[in-house]
């Protein structure tokens, strides 16, 4: 079964780990790697070569910055906006879209649909 090769970039370690354990159930699904800083996530996913990266985001102007830099190091992952905040963001918000949006109150499962639906869909983003 081909791998999904997901980056997690989120502020709180102990997160990303519970998101690793979550992804580490689906045989098609492979965490690669998180960071817990823009300049830390931007150094790792170029070498990690990332399908789809979860960003977390606040809506602060550094957002937008840092999913250009992401943009550049890894041009054909697909990007998931995972937030607490998502219901905050207007499409286009961050300057540059998201291949997609989730909440992160919603349960696991939507993860993992969006993780596949988006990994199955044409690379680019806006």
């Amino acid at each position: 079964m081909p791998q999904i090769r997901i980056f997690h970039c989120d502020d709180s370690a102990a997160f990303t780990r519970l998101v690793a354990h979550w992804l580490d159930e689906h045989g098609d699904i492979e965490h690669v790697g998180a960071a817990h800083t823009g300049d830390d996530a931007i150094a790792a996913i170029g070498p990690s070569q990332p399908d789809v990266v979860l960003l977390d985001t606040m809506g602060s102007p550094g957002d937008t910055a840092l999913l250009r830099r992401i943009r550049t190091a890894a041009p054909r992952a697909r990007v998931i906006v995972y937030s607490g905040y998502v219901s905050l963001l207007d499409e286009g918000a961050l300057g540059v879209e998201a291949d997609a949006y989730v909440e992160k109150g919603d349960d696991e499962d939507a993860l993992v649909v969006m993780i596949r639906a988006v990994a199955a869909s044409p690379a680019g983003g806006s």
